[in-house]
């Protein structure tokens, strides 16, 4: 058996344990007394049992059910028995940083308003936007922004102007041409129109009698047949009704508006030609200004037709490509993951990207959050000769920005060192890579911990293994966590895909691309 399936098979066998190990136990407060209250959600959010609850920011107990009930959704969860919840006490769901974990903070509310009794529900519920919210509106903005940029570029294509100009041009000429031509058949239109108008004034009414008439006898001759018929005789007799009423008015309104017309034609005929000869030679006057600036005249004929312009814009555009010539040549992959380290109880979930611009260096940029969020203000309150310590956290994005270099080689197994940082704290660190799928590690960093309330006093050293599983993008990753401090010191477990340039090339070649 290869020693790369023995690993697999044995890293596989630890994963499975320590997953087993981390569900079964991750959420249990044993030697903890506790209290539980009920709220009601419109919208749990993604909210799961065994989320935390926190209170003032402080970790203080866990979601024990969720149910539905009348078309809302029922919470209980329980905290800490000694924590006070007064009557005015406000419920949010909040997110572990940006890709973290759903779970319920608590505003206890003030003492004033009488504590609340255990096993009741708070009322007090607030609502804040989602990440998928935001995500939806900053979508949506996108693609509004990319349909009046595409709009824009249609509507500047070249020869644009200079074609709508011959158009307008020859619009004009129509125009003039056809009301010379066409006045004496404008005003015969006309009077045929009143013509038809006097026509129908006369036919109409009979018509319209004979109607009511046939109406009426098959009125008579179905006067014993279904409903349905019945009441189609009767919305005839109504149409015909209303018929009889407003034809009269639409032909006399038909009849003014003729009449209107032939004044209007026959009062502003000099205006009409006019405002033809002053459209004319505007036109004219556009198209002599066309002919200069293709002459080469003036300023805008020269940047138009004076090589020198072209020359020094390629020149520029030969200059501006060397970057991207390096960029191109260069390889880019991409790594999503997710750990849970056991003794300090980090749960970590981040995005990086490597840019490999050549065999034996790389910079690598990530981001990430981590539920346990970072220690960034300490205030110390003394009352009544009590000395309180009040810790605040952070649960912002942190982020890792690192350049690593090799520094041997012993045939297909490689040494590099790392240097940078790593969860926005300073970072060292050192891989021995023994194979394509397979890498030990280890980094040394978050320095500052003995200067904060609650923390060890050495640097977090974590060192582990990572596997990928042959030419799939997953990967799996374990090792000893906080190894230098034994009050937290522990094992970590996680995993996550990792696309190389390669697959990438790959996964977007295979997109269809809309022509």
């Amino acid at each position: 058996m290869k020693t790369q399936l023995k690993v697999g098979i044995f890293v596989t066998i630890i994963a499975l344990i320590a997953g087993y190990l981390i569900i079964t136990f991750g959420n249990k407060n044993f030697g903890v007394a506790t209290k539980y209250y009920y709220v009601y959600f419109d919208d749990a959010g993604g909210l799961s049992k065994g989320a935390d609850v926190q209170v003032r920011g402080v970790k203080a107990g866990m979601v024990d059910d969720i149910t539905f009930e009348n078309s809302k959704v029922k919470v209980k969860f329980s905290i800490n028995k000694d924590i006070p919840i007064y009557k005015d006490a406000k419920i949010y769901i909040r997110t572990y940083g940006l890709m973290g974990d759903k779970y319920i903070y608590v505003d206890p509310g003030n003492p004033s308003a009488g504590e609340l009794a255990e096993g009741n529900v708070i009322q007090n519920v607030q609502m804040v936007a989602t990440t998928e919210d935001t995500m939806q509106a900053v979508k949506e903005a996108a693609n509004k922004f990319g349909n009046l940029s595409e709009t824009l570029n249609q509507a500047t294509g070249d020869d644009r102007l200079k074609k709508l100009l011959e158009d307008f041009d020859r619009f004009a000429a129509t125009t003039a041409d056809t009301v010379s031509e066409n006045r004496e058949n404008i005003k015969a239109s006309i009077e045929n129109i009143k013509a038809i108008t006097a026509s129908l004034r006369e036919t109409l009414p009979p018509l319209i009698a004979k109607i009511d008439k046939t109406v009426d006898n098959v009125e008579k001759i179905t006067s014993e047949n279904r409903e349905d018929i019945r009441a189609l005789i009767a919305n005839l007799k109504e149409t015909s009704a209303a018929l009889k009423e407003k034809t009269p008015k639409v032909l006399d309104s038909v009849e003014k508006a003729a009449n209107q017309v032939d004044v209007v034609l026959s009062e502003n005929r000099g205006d009409i030609k006019v405002s033809i000869e002053q459209l004319r030679e505007s036109t004219k006057q556009l198209h002599e200004i066309l002919a200069k600036v293709n002459e080469g005249r003036g300023t805008l004929g020269k940047l138009v037709n004076d090589d020198s312009l072209y020359n020094n814009t390629n020149e520029g555009v030969k200059s501006f490509a060397k970057p991207f010539k390096i960029v191109n040549d260069s390889r880019l992959d991409i790594q999503m993951y997710g750990e849970k380290h056991t003794g300090n109880k980090d749960s970590k979930a981040g995005f990086g990207a490597a840019f490999i611009p050549s065999d034996d260096r790389y910079y690598y940029v990530g981001i990430l959050s981590n539920s346990n969020g970072t220690v960034s203000k300490k205030e110390e309150v003394t009352a009544g000769g009590t000395t309180t310590t009040y810790v605040t956290k952070s649960y912002g994005i942190l982020f890792d920005l690192q350049y690593a270099r090799r520094l041997l080689t012993f045939g297909a197994t490689q040494f590099w060192i790392r240097a940078g940082i790593k969860d926005s704290s300073a970072d060292i660190g050192a891989d021995l890579v023994l194979s394509d799928n397979l890498k030990l590690y280890s980094d040394l960093y978050r320095f500052n911990r003995k200067d904060l309330v609650n923390q060890p006093n050495n640097p977090q050293l974590d060192i582990g293994f990572q596997y990928k599983f042959g030419d799939t993008p997953f990967f799996i990753r374990a090792g000893g966590s906080d190894l230098a401090n034994r009050s937290v010191r522990g094992f970590y477990i996680g995993g996550g895909l990792l696309f190389t340039d390669d697959y990438l090339k790959y996964l977007f070649s295979s997109i269809p691309i809309r022509r």
